[in-house]
């Protein structure tokens, strides 16, 4: 199909095009906003002390890499059945398991430093606050347990979210009416070829590939 062509077709089916797209964004909105239930997310900040040096200054290599293996570590103990049961437990909540909860925990480190940030996604903003801030109290009573000493504090304690981190009714929306969009018109065009219909007299040389000697044009006749 030449561009020409492929321009007559987008202007035909102009209407449906638009309407497409448009149709697909408000259900999406719809469903977004009605269907799924929103999900806040608390943060709370954790540092981890070097045990090894006075000083910045008397830090060695091999400290830096220990100090970075023990960061890995502890990202894996957060989210540690020992860590999540007992969260639950003390909170007394009963409505998730722990397996839900750990995957509901996300832990990052920032910019390969000894800060981790633990992240909690929940239902409820309040609960997700509670959660994220009794995690890390968890995790530092038992990292003292487990390495027998003292080298993680809370920096920053979670806050109650004040929006959802998802749905993302906007996002959707848009990602709903390109995707819709793009499919209507590779519809229209993948229709557009597969229909072999003599429409107009360049069709008659493109499928039959004659030559048109001349054209009558449609009166209309009152």
């Amino acid at each position: 199909m030449e561009l020409k062509q492929f321009l007559v077709m987008i202007k035909r089916k102009i209407v449906f095009i638009i309407l497409i797209p448009i149709v697909v964004s408000i259900i999406t909105v719809l469903v977004s906003v009605a269907f799924i239930a929103p999900v806040y997310e608390a943060s709370t900040t954790l540092y981890i002390i070097s045990q090894n040096a006075a000083s910045e200054e008397d830090v060695t290599y091999n400290e830096l890499l220990k100090n970075q293996q023990l960061v890995k570590d502890y990202r894996e103990l957060i989210k540690s059945k020992l860590i999540v049961k007992t969260t639950l437990e003390e909170l007394n909540i009963t409505d998730i398991s722990p397996e839900q909860l750990a995957k509901n925990i996300t832990v990052t480190s920032k910019n390969d430093t000894r800060v981790l940030e633990v992240k909690v996604r929940d239902t409820s903003p309040e609960r997700s606050k509670e959660l994220s801030n009794k995690v890390c109290e968890v995790f530092v009573k038992e990292a003292i347990s487990i390495t027998k000493i003292a080298n993680v504090s809370v920096v920053d304690p979670a806050e109650v979210p004040r929006s959802p981190v998802k749905p993302k009714p906007l996002l959707y929306t848009l990602i709903a009416f390109l995707i819709s969009l793009c499919a209507a018109v590779g519809a229209f065009y993948l229709f557009e070829i597969l229909n072999e219909t003599i429409k107009t007299s360049e069709d008659i040389g493109t499928y039959l590939e004659l030559n048109v000697l001349g054209t009558i044009p449609t009166f209309n006749i009152k």
